[in-house]
């Protein structure tokens, strides 16, 4: 049978590092090595780990590996669906930061945008 790691890595179209995955796992309380079940697979633990695998290939630098780029569309697309996996467990969703411009002189009052 497979591992609950290995069905992770299944769920996600594309590469993370292996020590990052095993982090996730660790953090929602997952052991990796365990034997997948339909039960762990519609586990919070489990949904919240594929959600935060798919947040994280967002937040990643725009590097093509292996002949494979994530857009800014691509991008856009997995947070949704991440927003949508941590939504359906009760957790709050996940922004981009968005770059800010400062307006005023350097001693005053300034407004971010």
């Amino acid at each position: 049978m497979k591992t609950i790691r290995q069905a992770l890595i299944d769920e996600i179209p594309y590469p993370l590092g292996e020590g990052f995955i095993d982090n996730r796992l660790l953090f929602r309380g997952l052991d990796g090595n365990g034997e997948i079940e339909m039960a762990t697979i519609n586990s919070k633990e489990f949904i919240g780990a594929k959600a935060d695998c798919l947040y994280a290939l967002i937040e990643s630098p725009n590097i093509s590996e292996s002949g494979i780029s994530i857009s800014l569309q691509d991008r856009n697309l997995i947070l949704k669906k991440a927003n949508l996996l941590y939504r359906s467990i009760g957790e709050p969703e996940k922004y981009l930061d968005q770059p800010t411009v400062c307006v005023g002189p350097p001693s005053g009052t300034y407004v971010s945008y």
